[in-house]
């Protein structure tokens, strides 16, 4: 268990470390979570977010802000999507 643990926190602060590398220190916890799901799905929007079982922990409301965060602080963009002019696909900036 302790080693478990210990590893843990390794990761933790590997995690840390790249995160800091990359600039993205001052962001909150959920918001540095949505910016990887972002990163991570080809047509991320809020409603995959709030879908996916990760991010059950937290609030629609708590969501929403993280995304505003994101594109206020442009590290992210919303398009209207083709498919469904109600939904706003999320994506990282690139630059």
């Amino acid at each position: 268990m302790m080693s478990a643990l210990r590893k843990l926190f390794e990761l933790r602060r590997s995690l840390d470390a790249y995160e800091t590398e990359m600039g993205f220190d001052q962001l909150s916890e959920v918001e540095k979570s949505v910016l990887a799901f972002i990163a991570s799905k080809k047509d991320a929007n809020i409603t995959a977010i709030t879908k996916d079982s990760y991010f059950a922990k937290f609030s629609l409301s708590t969501i929403k802000r993280a995304v505003g965060v994101l594109l206020a602080e442009n590290i992210i963009e919303a398009k209207q999507s083709n498919n469904d002019k109600r939904s706003m696909i999320l994506t990282v900036r690139h630059g």
